[in-house]
């Protein structure tokens, strides 16, 4: 079944303890389109899996351009500094929202800061 491109996509990173590195490990996601959610296509791939993300908090912030690591890095501070109370969210992990064509020389993007649980 193709489900086609759905938006937006995300992609979780994390960082180290001082948030100026981020790990290679990073997760894409997709969203999966409301008549899929029941019943989804199950992949052929075994490195594609299927996840319930529970309802959350996110705190989010809106930028331009490029996501590579020196501009995500600049998002994170950003935002962190413009939270009254940054340690209600989660600090070991952000997620960086494309809603442009990578391609797109000015790409819409914005950081998530999920709230703790």
């Amino acid at each position: 079944d193709y489900l086609g491109m759905t938006l937006p996509i995300v992609t979780i990173v994390r960082t180290d303890e001082s948030h100026s590195v981020i790990s290679q490990d990073v997760t894409v996601a997709y969203y999966l389109p409301i008549e899929h959610q029941a019943q989804p296509p199950q992949p052929y791939d075994n490195e594609i899996i299927i996840e319930v993300w529970p309802a959350a908090t996110v705190y989010t912030r809106g930028f331009t351009g490029p996501t590579n690591e020196v501009t995500i890095i600049n998002q994170i501070s950003a935002m962190a500094e413009l939270l009254d109370s940054p340690g209600v969210c989660a600090n070991d992990s952000f997620i960086v929202a494309g809603y442009t064509n990578p391609a797109h020389s000015h790409r819409q993007n914005e950081i998530w800061f999920l709230e703790r649980r």
